[in-house]
């Protein structure tokens, strides 16, 4: 219900205009980031892809309305202290699936755009999913009708429907999260066997695919060596992961100062100053208050971004140029003058 109201707003403000007046009048003096993880028409291991047709319209009203530029002049802009081109975008894409390669790469060559992929490094080596993507695809690949794991409780849990699996799924992901990756991939794999499901090696990007990536123009970014949450692994596990992401993109890909991206945004001020240590160039912030980003607002490490919508076109012209985010603002505004005026308890 809540995505057919939010489907029906965003045509509305398309159609009556309301979005077309929002870009005449709102000025726009930064760059918008905007990221995606899979294009794809399904939601294997519980991660929803775009579908690329969808991917397509997003692409279009973007380079009709905006200038879609790399995130190395947004960087080169903020480290050189000079204007960030107006009305612009940057695409970024998180994790380095396959179909970026298979499904939004010819997209972005048909707009003639840049993007930057942010990659597992431990994925494209082996070719294993992200972890909590395998542990999605043994949730919904399985034909047990139960499982056992101390994460949820002494008896077993059913997994009868997509509703319990789901719910499993995500009692042991967020059990598992703040553990040290030996820990975590020994959990996985006991869960594999027990369910009796083997997750795919053949969806992520290679070395040989990133290097393809790099001579078309597709810029490659840090996403830590085996996706843990930085911020809730123990820092020495954190930085490890980062370090490690680091050498392996300077060994096989030549880099040496690649964006860096936060898997899930998690981090803490011990992160983002291993990030800056290590030799990264840049790094995102969760931030959804930051629109957009300029020389006045972020600097190279308070980066925002904004999600691409999993829908048609028309949510992202409705979000980026019509009045959704002012009337959030609003809301948040008269919620917070509201808690302020009430009388404490």
């Amino acid at each position: 219900m809540k995505e057919f109201v939010r489907d029906l707003a965003s045509r509305a403000v398309v159609s009556c205009g309301l979005s077309s007046m929002g870009r005449g009048l709102r000025r726009h003096e930064g760059a918008f980031i905007l990221y995606g993880h899979r294009f794809s028409d399904d939601d294997d291991g519980y991660l929803q892809g775009l579908r690329p047709a969808w991917f397509d319209d997003q692409v279009a009203y973007l380079t009709r309305h905006y200038e879609v530029i790399p995130l190395k002049t947004l960087i080169d802009c903020l480290e050189q202290r000079r204007a960030v081109p107006a009305r612009s975008v940057v695409l970024t894409f998180d994790d380095g699936f396959r179909d970026n390669l298979e499904n939004a790469v010819p997209i972005l060559e048909r707009y003639r755009v840049p993007a930057t992929i942010f990659v597992v490094t431990r994925s494209l080596t082996n070719g294993e999913l992200p972890w909590s993507q395998r542990l999605g695809v043994i949730f919904q690949q399985t034909c047990n009708h139960q499982v056992s794991h101390p994460q949820l409780g002494e008896q077993p849990a059913p997994l009868n429907d997509s509703h319990q699996r789901r719910a499993a799924y995500q009692r042991i992901k967020l059990g598992i999260a703040p553990l040290q990756r030996e820990a975590r991939d020994s959990i996985i794999t006991g869960l594999a066997n027990q369910l009796g499901v083997e997750p795919p090696l053949d969806q992520m990007l290679s070395w040989e695919d990133a290097r393809l990536l790099q001579a078309s123009g597709v810029e490659i970014g840090g996403h830590s060596y085996s996706h843990a949450l930085l911020g809730q692994v123990p820092i020495a596990e954190a930085c490890h992961e980062i370090r490690r992401c680091r050498e392996e993109l300077r060994d096989h890909l030549g880099l040496e100062a690649a964006p860096f991206c936060l898997p899930g945004g998690s981090y803490s001020d011990d992160v983002i100053r291993c990030i800056k240590q290590t030799g990264f160039r840049s790094c995102f912030i969760p931030n959804q208050q930051k629109r957009y980003n300029t020389v006045v607002n972020t600097t190279l490490f308070t980066l925002s971004r904004l999600g691409l919508p999993n829908a048609p076109s028309h949510h992202l012209e409705a979000e980026l140029d019509g009045p959704f985010h002012p009337l959030r603002e609003c809301c948040h505004w008269l919620q917070g003058g509201y808690r302020s005026l009430s009388p404490s308890p």
